[in-house]
């Protein structure tokens, strides 16, 4: 096959993934529309008849998480469709036993790079201040509380779930015949783009190797069980433990947790890089598959889409 068909034969094959990804956004987004403006009926309804003119409550729309978890369910069906009930049951499989001391490891990676995050998010503020333009807001409009019981069930159970199932999923096992460590470096980016937000597709792309990673070598459920940890109790149960501390003692709290494992990251990297060079090594990435797989249709309009949902944010 000549090197024109070869690259026309990816690109098509890597093009499917970008497209999907824009599907499952869109269905997302429609869903999340769907719902908020059932909400708005139904609370302006609730307070013509009380007599109270039209009035909704923002932070209840803020927290409606029902078009997420149908968008999520509809997802599921069309997924189970196409793929078959097979595609569900193979993802159950395993590779390798998962011991405590590599789920340790992978633990401290995964929350030693929020604060790696941390800092990222510091020098971006400092250098959008300096154009009259912040990043914090955008972060809070995307991250929010998990004040309702819709919106705990998402950001708690759900979506790591789902996200699992998609990008370690359906993207990495696309990519895996071509490479385990290009299908994890490239779920990992379309992971790290799919979030759509500067401050955390950063993040989102470190941990995706890592949750690529687990997939790969040791169970598809390993994954899922890092990505519910790092949303359910990272982000929703240690900030109700902590909201109602002093600031000082939540930062304290937050730096010796955050820094403790982020210490204990850099041990471990330290210690295991001869074994961390020779898994890099081991298996060469194609660098004919890299320029295809950021040179296809799908791709690059899934990279467009969120560059501009990206600067939307800021602007708006």
């Amino acid at each position: 096959m000549e090197e024109k068909q070869i690259n026309k034969f990816l690109r098509r094959r890597f093009s499917g993934v970008g497209w999907t990804l824009l599907v499952y956004f869109g269905i997302l987004n429609l869903m999340v529309i769907v719902a908020v403006a059932a909400d708005m009926l139904g609370q302006m309804m609730l307070s013509l008849a009380a007599g109270g003119g039209v009035f909704w409550d923002p932070d209840s729309l803020l927290n409606n998480a029902w078009g997420y978890i149908a968008a999520i369910v509809v997802g599921a069906v069309i997924l189970h469709g196409w793929k078959g009930g097979e595609f569900f049951c193979d993802l159950l499989g395993k590779r390798q036993s998962m011991t405590a001391g590599v789920f340790a490891a992978l633990l401290s990676l995964c929350i030693g790079a929020q604060l790696l995050n941390s800092l990222w998010i510091g020098l971006l503020e400092t250098l959008l201040n300096g154009f009259g333009l912040s990043a914090l807001e955008t972060l809070d409009s995307v991250s929010g509380d998990a004040d309702s019981f819709s919106m705990f069930l998402y950001m708690g159970f759900l979506a790591p779930i789902s996200e699992e199932i998609l990008f370690r999923g359906v993207v990495l096992e696309t990519l895996r015949p071509y490479g385990k460590r290009f299908a994890v470096f490239g779920s990992a980016v379309l992971f790290g783009l799919f979030h759509g937000n500067l401050l955390q597709t950063p993040y989102a792309f470190l941990v995706g190797l890592a949750l690529g990673y687990v997939t790969v070598e040791y169970a598809f459920l390993w994954a899922v069980v890092l990505h519910v940890f790092n949303n359910l109790v990272l982000a929703d149960l240690l900030t109700r433990l902590t909201q109602n501390l002093p600031l000082p003692v939540q930062n304290l709290v937050y730096g010796v947790i955050f820094g403790g494992f982020a210490l204990a990251a850099l041990v471990i990297l330290l210690v295991k890089r001869r074994e961390i060079q020779a898994y890099r090594r081991s298996e060469w990435m194609d660098r004919r598959c890299l320029k295809c797989f950021f040179t296809n249709s799908g791709v690059l309009a899934l990279i467009a889409l969120m560059a501009a949902n990206m600067i939307s944010l800021l602007l708006l």
